[in-house]
């Protein structure tokens, strides 16, 4: 019996264009750079009654090689272990429209309206 061989997982790294679109850049110590020369965060809600926060942050690494590369992530901290999740988004625009409705769904749920 033949073993299939898995070709390893290859990381792709992003930075963004002045428009803060993803562009795939091909060597690690670049992306390493920019990342640490730029903001990388886009909108962080605090929820200080609740001590929840959302944020919306370019990650700029891939691990898939197909479909959509998920570069930008919300992530919510604070609430219940079961609660606190991510969400990754392919474009800012998907990012930011994520971000508002994952705000506004946790007004609802700790607000009861």
């Amino acid at each position: 019996m033949k073993s299939r061989t898995v070709p390893p997982r290859r990381e792709q790294f992003y930075v963004l264009d002045e428009k803060n679109r993803p562009v795939e850049v091909f060597d690690s110590s670049e992306w390493s750079r920019w990342m640490s020369e730029n903001e990388l965060i886009f909108r962080r809600t605090l929820l200080e009654e609740f001590g929840v926060t959302v944020t919306t942050r370019f990650r700029g690494v891939s691990k898939t090689s197909t479909g959509e590369a998920l570069l930008f992530v919300t992530r919510i901290a604070g609430m219940q272990a079961r609660d606190n999740k991510s969400y990754g988004a392919g474009t800012l625009d998907e990012a930011l429209e994520q971000h508002e409705r994952i705000v506004q769904k946790i007004l609802r749920m700790l607000t009861g309206r």
